[in-house]
């Protein structure tokens, strides 16, 4: 029976492997556990994660985890290919995640998960902060014809100012002046440069394995260099690119925010400062205004389960919350106001949508 292993052992001569389990599958990847015996008969378990079709999210994973120096919470590599596109990877092991802890019932241990993701963050910045020149080269020695840049934040934010000003003008909502100018900006003030580094992009509490040494983030296929903050902000908005998107209690996110400066300050300082907390904010609404552009379509229409396999918050009530915390900041005025006069017509649309806690934060459970 074929089991899709192919291409991995072109990667891996004269290793045997065997299929264990698929753990994973989508649109996108196939992720399976192997069973690796080597000549000296050594056996190791191995991910194989296969990209359906050569493209960015190849380039990007096989790049970032090329880069990655030893020690840093992420997956080891051992061997990647583009034809077909294939990374392996060392297996960490079937254990539990973030996204596990929020969903169980015991808010100390969910609290706790929540530190370890911050400080497994602060340590992937860390280890990192210097590796753009090599995250560079490594896109350029894979990406063959197609252009893949090592930041998407101006890409993100401009495809957010195009959708959302679709959406406004179909909603009947006025876009005040600078509010997009105000939004572009932060590709600026939170781009590459200064307080930076590599960062998977999709830090969603179930990309990440807990081990007996610790969390290890897994996941890079959207890894791009970018401000810091953008990371952190996933505390603020909270979780603002993933289907377990609920809400946090305001004391665990300062806790986690600040076991992410106590790690990172070591390659930081400058996060020790107020200025760090503004630019989290800026970011959280960023943040706010980039995920309701990607939801929208979807909450106007049916808003179906982010994830049908497991409790998901609606994209309804994950765009309001964020909006509505928008709204109230005064870091960057125009997105406030043009978050306040969105989040109240689609309030009237949708009525009250209230975001929950994560099931382990909650009275009720």
């Amino acid at each position: 029976m074929e089991d899709g292993l192919g291409g991995a052992r072109d990667l891996l001569p004269g290793v045997r492997l065997e299929l264990v389990e698929t753990l994973r599958g989508s649109e996108r990847t196939t992720t399976q556990r192997v069973r690796a015996t080597y000549p000296d008969r050594s056996v190791r378990s191995l991910i194989v994660k296969r990209y359906h079709s050569a493209g960015e999210g190849w380039v990007r994973e096989a790049a970032a985890l090329a880069v990655l120096p030893a020690g840093v919470p992420g997956p080891t590599l051992v061997a990647s290919g583009g034809e077909p596109p294939i990374v392996i990877t060392a297996d960490l092991g079937p254990r539990s995640s973030v996204a596990d802890a929020l969903l169980g019932r015991d808010p100390q241990a969910a609290a706790a998960a929540v530190v370890d993701w911050a400080e497994a963050v602060a340590a992937l910045h860390v280890g990192t902060r210097d590796a753009r020149p090599a995250f560079r080269a490594a896109l350029a020695q894979r990406q063959g014809d197609l252009p893949v840049a090592d930041t998407l934040v101006a890409l993100a934010l401009e495809d957010a100012v195009r959708i959302l000003d679709r959406e406004c003008g179909a909603l009947g909502v006025r876009v005040p002046v600078n509010a997009f100018d105000e939004l572009r900006g932060l590709a600026k003030r939170l781009g590459g440069a200064g307080t930076a580094a590599l960062s998977p992009a999709d830090t969603c509490p179930d990309n990440n394995v807990r081990t007996p040494s610790g969390l290890v983030l897994i996941d890079f296929e959207a890894a791009h260099w970018r401000h810091v903050a953008w990371d952190v902000a996933y505390l603020r908005a909270p979780w603002p690119t993933c289907w377990c998107s609920w809400r946090l209690p305001a004391e665990v996110a300062d806790r986690a925010v600040a076991a992410y400066r106590r790690v990172a300050a070591t390659a930081f300082p400058e996060i020790a400062e107020p200025e760090f907390d503004r630019q989290v904010s800026a970011a959280a609404m960023g943040w706010a205004l980039i995920s309701t552009s990607l939801f929208i379509d979807n909450a106007l229409g049916s808003d179906p389960p982010l994830n049908p396999d497991r409790p998901t918050p609606t994209r309804r009530a994950m765009i309001v919350h964020r909006l509505t915390a928008a709204a109230g900041s005064a870091e960057l005025p125009a997105v406030a106001e043009l978050a306040d006069l969105l989040v109240t017509e689609l309030r009237t649309r949708w009525g009250d949508v209230p975001l929950a806690y994560a099931r382990a934060f909650r009275s009720d459970q």
